[in-house]
This record gives C-alpha cells, sequence and structure tokens, in this order.
C-alpha cells in the first residue's frame, strides 16, 4: 500500500509550521491559572495583614466591646444598627444624604412578615431602613414598596385605616410606648402615639416631638423621621403595616424588624462607637468589609462595602483605551467572550444587614484563633475570603475583627491577562504566519524563477538555447543556480561536441571508404576464383551500408544547417503534397496512395523543399509499417487558423514504451534485421524539425479503428493581411 502524501506547496507547508504558535495560547492559560493562585495567595496575605492592623489597633480597648446597659433577655438578631452621622439629615423624604454619609440601608422582606392574609402575596422585599445618630436627635430612614399607596381619611378616627409605619420603643425609664405614623397626602406628618395594647387605635394622641416627611416615590414612598435621643431607651422596633383597599381599609400583611406590639419582641438600638469606626475605615481599602464581634458574637460596628462600585477591569479597559493593543482588543472582546468567560460581578451586597456573622470564622477567632475561610457567593463563581482574627486585653479574648474580600478582582485580573495574552498570541501569529508567507512567497518565486531558467535553456528537441545567467546571491538557491549554471555550461561544450561528431566522423570515415571502394574495384578487374566473388559482393554490400549510416548520420545536421540558412517564401502547400504523393505511386508501386485534398490552394509561409522531405518521411515510415495492399491515405485539411497534414496506414499499432520519445534522436521501433537497410531512428526526428520550424507541431497516435497509425502535422497559416 502506496503511503498517502500531501501535495502542499512550500507556503502552505510554512504557513502549516506557523500554526505552532497556537500553543501560545495554551501556555497563556496555563499561565493565567498559576497567576490567579498567586494573586489568591496574595490577596490572602493582604486580608490576613488587615485583620492583624485592625486588631492590633482595637486591643487593649475593652470599653469598645462592652455591650450598653439592656435586659438580659435581649436577642442579638433584633438587634437595629443606629450609625453615628456627621451632620443632621434634612427631612425632605430624599434618601440621598444618608447615603453620602455611607449610610447602608437593610432590607426586610418575605422572612419579616408579622402577620398577612390568607390572599395577600408579599414582595420580596417590602422595606429598607436605616437609623442614624446625631447630637440629641435620632434619625430614621424608611423606604417602602407598596405598588398601591392608600392615604389616611380625615373622617375616619383610626389612623391605622392606612399604610402606616408601627414604632415601638422602650424608653430610658423602662416605659414601653408605640406610635403609628401615617399620612393624608405626601409632606410633612407627626407620630400619633396609641395604647401599646393596640386595642383602641382610635383613642390616638399627637406626638409632636416626632417629625417627619412622606414624600411619593414610583415603586411606593420614603418616610424620614426625626425624634429626640431622649426619648429612646436601649429597645426598638419598628413595622409596616400595608393597605390596598380603600374601601375597606383591612391590613393586608405587616412586615417589620419585630413585632411592636409587646416589651419582649423589640430588638436593641445599637449605636457603633465612633473610635472603632473610625479606626476601621482608616485600615481597611475599598473592596473590604470590616465586622467587629463581641465576646457574644454581637455586631459591634460594621463598614465597608463588598461591592466595589470601582470595577478594576473595566477601569483597566478605560485607563487602556488609547493604545492599540486595547483597540484592538475591544474589537475582539465579542470573540473572546465564545471562548473567556465575562468577569463576574456582585448584583447585590451579601449579607448587606445581618445583624450577627454569617461565618464560622468569629467563633474561632474568638477562641483565640487566627482563622481564613473562604465561601462561596450563590449563583456567582465569586467567592468571599474571610480573615477572623481575635482583639486581646490582658491576655483574654475581647471580641474579634472579621475582615472579608471578595475574588471578584482577582478574576477580573484573570480575565484581562487571557484577553491580553490572547491579543499578543494573536498578534504574534498574524505577524508570525505573514512574514512566514511573505518569505516562502519570495523563496517560491526565485525557485519558480530557476526552474523557468532551466526549461528556457532546453528547448523541446532537448538542444541547449543559452547558458543562464547565475544568481549572486549568497544563500543555498544562490549556489544551486550557480551549480545549475556550470553544468549547463558543461552539457553545452559537450552537446556541441556531440552535434560535431558526426561530422567529424563522415569526414573522417569517407577517406577509408573511398580506398576501400577502390581497392575493390581494382580487384575485380582481376580474374577471381568463383569462391571469391561472394566473398567481393559482401564486402561491397558492408560499404555501401556503412556508407548509408555516415550519411544519414549527417544528414539532421545538415538540415539544420539549411534550416537556418533558409529563406521562407510562400507556396501553395496542396500542390506541394499532390506533387509529391504522385512521385509516391510511382516510386513505392505497387504500394497504393490515396489522397484527400481540399480544392482550394493552401498557401504557407516557409521552405516547399522542407515540407518535401517531411512528407517523404512520412510515406518512407507509413510504406514500412503498412499491412498487405492496404491503401496509404495522405490527407490534407485547412482552416482559417492552420493546416493539417494527414498520413495514415494499416498495421501494428504504436508500441506504449515509445509513445513520448517518438520524436527524439535515435527513437526507432523496428527490430534489428540482418540484411536490410539501417534505421537510426532519424526519420520522425526531422519530421520534427521540419514541423518546428514552420511553427506546428507533429502528432502520432493510433487510428480510432484501431487497425493502424495516424500521423498529424499542424502548420499554422500566415494571418491575412489587414485591409486598408
Amino acid at each position: 500500500m502506496r503511503p498517502l502524501r500531501l501535495g502542499l506547496s512550500i507556503r502552505a507547508k510554512m504557513l502549516l509550521v506557523s500554526c505552532v504558535l497556537l500553543a501560545i495560547p495554551w501556555i497563556a492559560y496555563l499561565y493565567a491559572g498559576e497567576l490567579e493562585q498567586i494573586l489568591r495567595e496574595t490577596q490572602e496575605s493582604a486580608v490576613v495583614n488587615t485583620a492583624r492592623a485592625i486588631a492590633t489597633a482595637l486591643n487593649d480597648r475593652p470599653s469598645l466591646f462592652q455591650a450598653p446597659a439592656r435586659e438580659a433577655a435581649g436577642n442579638a438578631s433584633n438587634a437595629i444598627v443606629a450609625y453615628k452621622l456627621p451632620q443632621p439629615i434634612e427631612l425632605d423624604g430624599r434618601l440621598d444624604d444618608w447615603l453620602r454619609q455611607g449610610v447602608e440601608l437593610r432590607a426586610l422582606g418575605r422572612e419579616h412578615v408579622i402577620e398577612q392574609a390568607e390572599d395577600a402575596d408579599v414582595a420580596p422585599i417590602t422595606l429598607w431602613h436605616a437609623l442614624g445618630v446625631y447630637d440629641n436627635y435620632v434619625y430614621a430612614a424608611f423606604e417602602v414598596i407598596d405598588e398601591q399607596i392608600v392615604y389616611r381619611d380625615p373622617a375616619n378616627p383610626r389612623v391605622d385605616a392606612a399604610d402606616h409605619v408601627r414604632i415601638g420603643l422602650h424608653t430610658p425609664w423602662g416605659e414601653l410606648r408605640r406610635y403609628i405614623v401615617s399620612a393624608q397626602a405626601g409632606g410633612q406628618v407627626s407620630a400619633m402615639q396609641v395604647p401599646t395594647d393596640a386595642t383602641s387605635p382610635a383613642r390616638a394622641q399627637l406626638e409632636t416631638r416626632i417629625q417627619g416627611f412622606w414624600r411619593e416615590t414610583v415603586s411606593g414612598f420614603n418616610l424620614e423621621l426625626r425624634l429626640p435621643r431622649a426619648m429612646l431607651g436601649p429597645r426598638l422596633g419598628f413595622a409596616f403595616a400595608d393597605v390596598d383597599d380603600p374601601d375597606t381599609r383591612a391590613i393586608r400583611s405587616i412586615v417589620g424588624s419585630i413585632g411592636p406590639e409587646g416589651k419582649e419582641s423589640l430588638g436593641t438600638a445599637m449605636v457603633p462607637p465612633p473610635e472603632a469606626v473610625q479606626i476601621v475605615r482608616s485600615l481597611s481599602r475599598p473592596g473590604t468589609r470590616v465586622w467587629i464581634v463581641g465576646p457574644d458574637r454581637r455586631l459591634v460596628a460594621r463598614t465597608g462595602m463588598l461591592r466595589n462600585t470601582a470595577d478594576p477591569a473595566s477601569a483597566g479597559e478605560d485607563n487602556a483605551e488609547h493604545g492599540l493593543l486595547a483597540r484592538a482588543e475591544a474589537l475582539l472582546r465579542p470573540l473572546y467572550r465564545y471562548v473567556i468567560a465575562p468577569a463576574p460581578t456582585l448584583g447585590v451586597e451579601p449579607e448587606p444587614y445581618a445583624p450577627l456573622y454569617p461565618g464560622a470564622a468569629a467563633e474561632a477567632a474568638l477562641s483565640g484563633r487566627v482563622v481564613s475561610a473562604r465561601r462561596a457567593v450563590e449563583t456567582s463563581p465569586i467567592e468571599i475570603l474571610a480573615t477572623a482574627h481575635p482583639v486581646w486585653a490582658d491576655e483574654r479574648v475581647i471580641g474579634a475583627v472579621v475582615v472579608e474580600e471578595t475574588t471578584q478582582g482577582v478574576l477580573a485580573v484573570r480575565q484581562r491577562l487571557l484577553e491580553r495574552l490572547l491579543s499578543l498570541a494573536l498578534g504574534a501569529f498574524v505577524v508570525v504566519a505573514l512574514a512566514l508567507f511573505v518569505f516562502a512567497t519570495r523563496l517560491v518565486i526565485r525557485i519558480r524563477r530557476l526552474r523557468d531558467e532551466a526549461e528556457q535553456a532546453i528547448d523541446s528537441a532537448g538542444r541547449l538555447r543559452a547558458v543562464t545567467a547565475s544568481s549572486a546571491a549568497g544563500d543555498e538557491l544562490g549556489d544551486l543556480s550557480r551549480s545549475f549554471s556550470s553544468a549547463l555550461d558543461r552539457l553545452a561544450q559537450y552537446t556541441q561536441y556531440l552535434e560535431s561528431l558526426a561530422t567529424r566522423l563522415s569526414h573522417e570515415l569517407r577517406t577509408p571508404i573511398t580506398v576501400v571502394r577502390s581497392s575493390l574495384e581494382n580487384l575485380k578487374l582481376h580474374t577471381l576464383p568463383a569462391e571469391a566473388d561472394v566473398y567481393v559482393q559482401r564486402a561491397e554490400q558492408g560499404l555501401a551500408r556503412l556508407a548509408t549510416i555516415i550519411t544519414r548520420m549527417t544528414e539532421a545536421t545538415r538540415l539544420e544547417r539549411m534550416m537556418r540558412d533558409a529563406e521562407r517564401e510562400r507556396f501553395d502547400l496542396r500542390a506541394v503534397v499532390t506533387g509529391c504523393v504522385e512521385g509516391y505511386r510511382i516510386g513505392y508501386a505497387p504500394k497504393r496512395f490515396e489522397l484527400v485534398c481540399t480544392q482550394e490552394p493552401v498557401y504557407l509561409s516557409g521552405v516547399p523543399d522542407l515540407i518535401a522531405q517531411m512528407l517523404d518521411k512520412l510515406a518512407a515510415n507509413a510504406v514500412d509499417f503498412t499491412r498487405g495492399d492496404h491503401p496509404i491515405e495522405v490527407e490534407l485539411r485547412a482552416t482559417a487558423q492552420e493546416a493539417q497534414l494527414s498520413v495514415r496506414n494499416v498495421g501494428p499499432r504504436l508500441p506504449a514504451e515509445i509513445r513520448k520519445r517518438l520524436f527524439q534522436s535515435m527513437a526507432s521501433v523496428r527490430p534489428p534485421a540482418a540484411g536490410d537497410e539501417p534505421h537510426l531512428g532519424l526519420g520522425l526526428y526531422i519530421v520534427h524539425l521540419i514541423a518546428e520550424f514552420h511553427h506546428g507541431k507533429v502528432i502520432a497516435r493510433d487510428r480510432t479503428d484501431g487497425e493502424g497509425v495516424e500521423v498529424v502535422v499542424q502548420l499554422p497559416l500566415p494571418r491575412p493581411a489587414a485591409a486598408f
């Protein structure tokens, strides 16, 4: 079985070799994975150092971790974080001043439903709230999501027969009070104090110390309240009651942090220590969230956000958009998305308002150990890296610091690195492939030029036309070109020697042949025995054969010289063919010749004697191979462009081994036979030379009926002169 070989050109092979560069993206992918691991380790070290620094700053400060005076029954899960405000809040129903001061609104939803009608449907997030302290006032903010706002009817004495916010608080002197805030329209509002047992809300009393502002929004309404700090003790609770039907005014659902109906359900209002918050903010960095946890796992302070609004990936893109590589990346980024997933981002802050730290690292830190742990973010490949460090005072743990960061930045850097490396790899592949293609093209051009020069140096008859000029290039192709030129030069000298050898041999052999012939003639003048006549006759026959061989050896050389010196003339090819065929009928009798010729003259530019000599060779060849008394057919046809001269005979078909070299010199298919006329295989070679001299060509093929051979000579006719 022969092996399969692909016929690839040099350019295709070089382009195939350049595909090795496609291994660069795979190496880049492995490199990005290693770099991601290094970045994760570096990030973990940075988080540990941040936690250690904050814990060191909080060491020996037990006052920061002391719980305020409160009842032992307090539940840390109901704690409401009150932020220390740097400036007062303007009561206008807009929450942007809260956000500017770094206050985070806590979300309450389905899990905080206190009451709900059987057919009521509570939105996933119904209430957002925040609490802040400035000077002698406590500020509260509520963002309520409610599709149907029902305002209070002035004719209805019940203040709870509308959408309203319930507030329950424990005064510093231990008294439980309940308040309801509802509005007849948007604008300034005041709280109404109601009985604590919630049996007679109609007996409400106006509480002017609690002031607020109600502003309607697209999704519901915002409510801002302000109350004196002296009214608030250690416990606080609130809730939102939703009323959807303005006719029945029945409460559909109540959502809140705790139920404000009883003292036992109120949570604690906790104000983070300003000193602790200041220490944490000075040592933390963007994208870091810090928890300060007390010995009982209660939240002392929390600052920072994991959801970093300044995306490092997009920032890197913005800074690099002016570069050429960055612009190329921007164009290729839609294609990269098929192989490289975009860097994930945090849509919402994880556990934004959890009253207790959700991980187990705080427990380990409160036992005196430094612990680092990772936990996954739901529906995201982002992980939260948390390091918990104990805070010491007098060789005992008084609290813990938990520093959290997400792997969002690491994943963003990995994505940017993959895109950059892929862009560089593709750029390198394109540049190298283009350079190899240009180099291969230049190499192919030089090789083809060398091939053309080699082909042009030898004509179709095998004769050297001219020795090609060698290349002066110093590489291997230049050396090959010079080797070709040197070989052709030596071949030209040897060919010239062979071409002149026949003439020299003819000249040198004619003298001894003449001597032998004269000696035989003189010998025949003397009386010889009868048996000697046989030897003399054989000597004369051999001498005649030798003379014929010498004549035919020099025939091709004389013909080439004659063609170089001949002058072309315009003659009638039909007349030449007709005259030759008439002579063949007489000279080759009893062989028969049939002529099929056009009735019109066929004018050709050339030498009529050469055409006649060519037809003589074809006729002699046909006579030698014709079987029996079958006629030899000679046909002359003419078209507007060429004349076709065909000679057909019935006989053996062309041997397959000589078809391609039939018109070469010394090519013969006749079997050697003693006593026959010598044949050197020059007949068809001379036919080829004459046809080529007349800018034509000769074709030998088997007849269509398979009974013999047909030789066709195609000669182009001269173009008619343009009419003026």
